[in-house]
């Protein structure tokens, strides 16, 4: 009992021979914040570069202060430093300067205003060599943060499949749709996701119509390496296809509908009617936000802590690489739509059906 009396006594003494003024805040730091994705196909690039801010007040005030979260463009400088690999060495070829642009207006929110400092370059990036993005000090010309390692680029992405060409049929127990693709050098994540647009009609007045769409997100795909020239495959199942239409169109009876795009075109034997109603994006991750990615996804496991992920030294953020195919109009054929007007599934949504009538007229049905 004496003992823990004692130890007791001297955490007491410790804590009142201390200051009274508790210092919560660390002295103050320079930590710039980068956030960059360059796709060797965009015409103009753009990185982000604000700076982390500590301070006595409250932060909501602070934060009204332009320059608490921006670098003056006059004292601190971003550009790119463009690298060739030779074996295990990185050799510089060149270096891209960054112009400050405020042209790209901040979204609304709890900071100063709808200004922000963004930097870009209109130059062009190669797909087959490293970029590194140096925050530096003008007047001394002092790198001050940059990346861990200089960023392999990913090369351009293109869908083998669908097309535009061929319609796809999505008929539950025949032959499944399917997407397809080639991984990419420097490519590590590949997500895909399809857009069906189609058309709403008041039943009360028919020429009161509006466009709407709805978006199928696939789950992500994990390239077995970095290296490219593997095939990737997503079944498009015709059950699921119909189960995402009814899960995310609400009933509504006083509405018609139609998939976007009909079209009716010759054939030998008369006429092939087909709807260009599908958009697909895919897009690639390079390896740097490919880890921040899977890092940052959701768990079931009981530990909610995730661990901070930058590839950006002396500071904090993301730089890395990305790529992107988009092909718009895929068509579906007259049979999938059938199926979309009449399947239990989807018959109460009060889409429409097209079947050829007499003198080549397409007639316009509907289920209910």
């Amino acid at each position: 009992m004496m003992k823990r009396t004692l130890l007791a006594l001297g955490i007491v003494g410790l804590l009142t021979a201390c200051d009274n003024d508790l210092k919560i805040n660390a002295d103050w730091k320079d930590v710039p914040v980068v956030y960059g994705l360059l796709n060797v196909e965009d015409t103009v690039h753009y990185i982000k570069l604000n700076k982390a801010f500590l301070g006595e007040q409250d932060m909501m005030v602070m934060a009204q202060d332009f320059y608490s979260l921006h670098y003056h463009p006059d004292t601190i400088g971003l550009r790119l430093v463009e690298y060739q690999k030779i074996g295990n060495q990185f050799e510089v070829r060149s270096i891209i300067q960054m112009e400050p642009t405020e042209e790209i207006v901040k979204p609304p929110g709890d900071f100063h205003s709808d200004r922000q400092i963004i930097y870009k370059t209109s130059e062009e990036i190669n797909m087959n060599r490293f970029y590194d993005a140096e925050v530096y000090r003008k007047s001394v010309n002092a790198v001050i943060a940059h990346c861990t390692i200089p960023v392999q680029m990913v090369k351009p992405i293109n869908f083998s499949k669908p097309s535009q060409g061929i319609p796809l049929n999505m008929v539950p127990g025949s032959y499944p749709a399917k997407a397809e693709w080639n991984t990419v050098s420097g490519g590590k994540l590949y997500e895909m996701k399809m857009l069906m647009r189609y058309v709403e009609q008041i039943k009360a007045d028919l020429s009161d119509t509006v466009h709407k769409s709805i978006e199928w997100v696939f789950p992500i795909k994990q390239a077995l390496n970095l290296l490219g020239g593997d095939q990737m495959v997503i079944i498009i199942d015709a059950d699921q296809f119909l189960a995402f239409i009814a899960a995310n169109i609400e009933e509504n009876p006083n509405v018609y509908r139609q998939v976007q795009g009909m079209q009716a075109a010759q054939v030998p034997t008369g006429f092939a009617i087909s709807h260009s109603c599908l958009d697909f994006t895919l897009n690639v991750a390079g390896d740097e936000l490919s880890t921040y990615l899977l890092l940052n996804e959701s768990s079931s496991s009981i530990v909610t802590d995730r661990p901070e992920y930058s590839n950006i030294e002396n500071g904090i953020g993301i730089f890395s690489s990305r790529s992107q195919d988009y092909i718009s109009g895929v068509r579906i054929n007259n049979s999938t739509n059938y199926e979309i007007a009449t399947h239990e599934l989807t018959n109460h949504l009060n889409f429409a059906y097209f079947e050829l009538g007499g003198d080549n007229e397409i007639d316009t049905l509907y289920w209910n």
